[in-house]
């Protein structure tokens, strides 16, 4: 129906009693998560879209979670921000933008973490903790430097692992835009590779 594929994976950690009652969802971009999020949440299921959460409440939140991790956090943004793409027709205006937005990425991932922690009901969502690596790191990245975030994450308690055929998802980003492009378009094609390249690493 959706032209994907989808594999449901189970945080099994039982003794992980922070991991929540989540189900992420992780795909490359354009692969349907937002799509297939929309459509959940018309059937019925609980959702969080991030349209649902004020620029206020998001800010709110994410620092009643920094207070509560001071020491990860800053950690985390430490370890994302060291991570860039260098061009030459890249800007001081263009390397702020993209300061911006990696950081306010990841300032809504733990304002919805803040969110969610205490929910009882299973809520899927994107653009979330797992999806926040591939999001945020510019460059190729390694396998340590990988692991060694995804330590100090919080869990969810499932991932929704979504795939679209590599030709679908280029004919979908021809028709709206690469990710990144509103900054600068080569800077767009190349952190996009780049995100390819550290999916295969945060996948397996």
């Amino acid at each position: 129906l959706y032209n994907m594929k989808l594999i449901l994976l189970e945080n099994k950690k039982s003794q992980n009693k922070s991991k929540l009652n989540t189900i992420e969802l992780f795909g490359l971009s354009r692969s349907g998560k937002t799509f297939l999020l929309k459509d959940l949440i018309k059937k019925g299921k609980r959702g969080l879209l991030n349209k649902n959460i004020q620029k206020f409440k998001k800010v709110f939140l994410f620092i009643k979670y920094f207070l509560n991790n001071p020491i990860k956090t800053i950690y985390i943004f430490y370890k994302t921000n060291k991570n860039w793409i260098f061009l030459n027709e890249l800007s001081i205006k263009h390397y702020y933008k993209i300061f911006l937005l990696r950081n306010s990425y990841l300032i809504s991932v733990f304002a919805k973490y803040e969110l969610l922690k205490n929910t009882k009901k299973e809520t899927f969502l994107d653009e979330f903790l797992i999806q926040s690596l591939q999001i945020i790191l510019q460059k190729k990245s390694s396998e340590k430097e990988i692991t060694d975030i995804l330590k100090t994450l919080p869990q969810s308690g499932k991932i929704l692992l979504i795939e679209s055929s590599e030709k679908i998802r280029y004919k979908r980003i021809k028709e709206t835009r690469f990710p990144g492009e509103q900054i600068n378009r080569n800077y767009s094609i190349i952190w996009m590779k780049n995100t390819e390249f550290n999916y295969t690493i945060i996948k397996r």
